[in-house]
């Protein structure tokens, strides 16, 4: 891959042992590492992670305009998508199979927890490997699904200096018991419809919801929920960016999360390293306005630190 003016290396990462049948395929955790030519080392260092059904090619413009703002920008390949997908199938029906999958008992936690461990592996990376890497300068910013993995990385691992979760962060227990999950739950239907004839149901309803995700992601609706992490973040700047119509994270489980989120940096004294912009009118898209606000955000924060 070659973009003008900017230096693009790609490599992978092993993010498991090897068990009795070997290396797992999920186990690679593929990168590319972007940066302008010019700049002197070692910089502040963004990984960008991308939503459900993309891949890290998918956010090539954003990781050029960060290159080209003085970062080192990670990319990666969330599980079962681009080229961690092996199947003949479409990135997002083989994330969807490896969902359903998942509810039969796998043994994977596909959605969330097996990408914030590769996540943690990628930093091992980072910090112990690379000459080029500020280790007390990197973010975590993503795009829906690739914020929902900021979030939750920024809070398991303290190495995670600033994060950007952009049209992600919600309760899912609000959603849940607000009668609201609905936008998520059409974002990966299979998985939920599967679960719901499994459990004897006619139709995906809040009960079918939840046991999904407690399957899935043990811990979800109470531990892992927006409310209880969020506030773990603090005082590590903190941008939540999101639509004021996104059905998939409603803005009222959006401001109960941020409420709790904003106490805990005030009892930390860090009330300015934590914002959140809402774009009225806006649903599940993340806009030029709202990448602009991103960027600037974390040259504030990590450019002049």
């Amino acid at each position: 891959m070659h973009v003008p003016g900017l230096h693009v290396e790609e490599l992978a990462v092993c993010s498991e042992e090897a068990g009795p049948a070997g290396l797992h395929p999920q186990a690679w955790v593929p990168l590319r590492l972007i940066r302008s030519a010019a700049a002197a080392s070692p910089l502040p260092t963004v990984v960008l992670l991308h939503y459900t059904s993309g891949n890290m090619t998918g956010m090539a413009p954003q990781a050029a305009v960060l290159a080209r703002r003085g970062y080192l920008v990670v990319c990666i390949d969330l599980r079962y998508h681009g080229r961690r997908n092996f199947s003949r199938l479409d990135d997002f029906a083989a994330y969807q199979a490896a969902l359903v999958a998942a509810w039969h008992g796998s043994g994977e936690r596909p959605f969330l927890l097996d990408n914030v461990w590769d996540l943690m592996v990628v930093a091992d990376y980072l910090v112990q490997s690379r000459t080029d890497v500020d280790p007390s300068r990197i973010a975590a910013i993503g795009v829906s699904l690739g914020g929902m993995h900021a979030w939750l990385w920024a809070a398991a691992d303290a190495r995670v200096a600033a994060a950007v979760p952009l049209i992600a962060i919600q309760s899912f227990r609000y959603a849940i018991e607000e009668n609201c999950y609905h936008g998520r739950v059409s974002s990966i239907p299979q998985v939920f419809q599967v679960a719901a004839k499994d459990l004897g149901k006619e139709a995906v309803d809040a009960e079918v919801v939840a046991v999904v995700w407690e399957r899935l992601t043990p811990g979800l609706v109470d531990a892992y929920d927006a409310p209880a992490s969020l506030p773990i973040i603090a005082p590590r700047p903190l941008l939540v960016v999101c639509g004021q119509a996104d059905p998939r994270c409603v803005i009222d489980g959006v401001y109960s999360s941020m409420q709790a989120a904003v106490e805990a940096y005030a009892a930390a004294g860090a009330e300015d390293a934590v914002d959140l912009i809402v774009e009225e009118g806006v649903g599940h898209v993340c806009t030029p306005t709202m990448w602009t606000a991103a960027f600037d955000w974390l040259d504030e924060k990590l450019q002049k630190a």
